[in-house]
């Protein structure tokens, strides 16, 4: 039975978030505002009853959910599936050192980043498969719970915020999640709906 209620986390800032790096698999932990983040929703969601919390497995996400678990007693269970969208080539350079690289390449992956490909890279509709197949993976990991938590990346979160929500998967720029914040989903039906925090 799928849990009653979801709570969906972004990881905390990086020095790379800053500096508009594409990090994709790669990237920093942590910075000392990220820190302060993780501390944040952990002491924010203290009161929640929680026995599972699943992350990516790229450190700034676990470092995050390490935060989060220790509150509650949880330890976290990484699934790599729950990564960032792989940015291939891309990874480590900045937005603007993409744009005077390939200025045509980047132009035409914003155009349709669900048909188009990074060398070495995945589509959004790739990493939407993943992201999913991450989903029943949990289910199947988190039979009894009744909440589950799930501290991952932006492009993840908001394929899952669609898919729980049953938007198609291209509308996942209408969802903004800030760093080191929850966004709260109860079972509505077949689905779920986003609770106002």
């Amino acid at each position: 039975m799928p849990p009653r209620r979801v709570i969906l986390i972004r990881h905390g800032e990086t020095d790379w978030n800053l500096a508009r790096r594409f990090q994709g698999h790669v990237g920093p932990g942590l910075n000392a505002k990220g820190e302060s983040q993780a501390v944040a929703v952990a002491a924010l969601l203290a009161g929640e009853e929680v026995s599972s919390i699943f992350t990516s497995d790229l450190t700034k996400a676990v470092e995050t959910g390490r935060h989060i678990g220790a509150v509650h007693g949880v330890s976290v269970k990484m699934e790599p599936l729950l990564r960032e969208i792989n940015f291939g080539v891309w990874e480590g350079l900045t937005f603007g050192e993409i744009q005077a690289q390939c200025p045509k390449v980047l132009e035409d992956w914003l155009q349709d980043p669900f048909a188009r490909r990074v060398s070495g890279g995945e589509t959004a509709g790739e990493l939407g498969e993943r992201v999913i197949w991450a989903w029943n993976k949990i289910l199947q990991n988190a039979k009894s719970a009744q909440t589950v938590m799930i501290v991952d990346h932006a492009g993840p979160l908001q394929m899952l915020l669609c898919h729980l929500t049953g938007l198609d998967l291209s509308r996942q720029w209408e969802f903004r999640i800030g760093h080191g914040e929850p966004v709260f989903l109860i079972k509505s039906g077949s689905k779920y709906r986003i609770l106002d925090n």
